[in-house]
């Protein structure tokens, strides 16, 4: 739900109000941990700590847009573009 996402952002985005950075992650993992649940914590930190950098920008912030298209399964079409983009401006 769109506003999850937006309720997210409000409570951890703390330098930028449309950006994450690493501690901002942690922090909101950090916060929807559940008690006693060792596995579910660290499979939380490797899945949003892999998202971080696989789609962290040149600052080392994530983007709400790019946490929108991890929800709606486009963000690997959209890094795939990007890094293509980039290619092609290098060659």
């Amino acid at each position: 739900m769109p506003v999850n996402l937006e309720n997210m952002f409000s409570k951890y985005a703390q330098k930028m109000p449309d950006k994450l950075n690493l501690k901002e992650l942690w922090n909101m993992t950090e916060g929807n941990r559940a008690a006693y649940d060792l596995f579910g914590w660290i499979s939380s930190k490797m899945k949003w700590g892999l998202v971080y950098y696989l789609a962290k920008d040149e600052h080392g912030f994530v983007s709400k847009e790019d946490i929108r298209s991890l929800f709606d399964g486009s963000l690997f079409e959209n890094l795939a573009k990007r890094h293509s983009g980039g290619q092609a401006k290098m060659g």
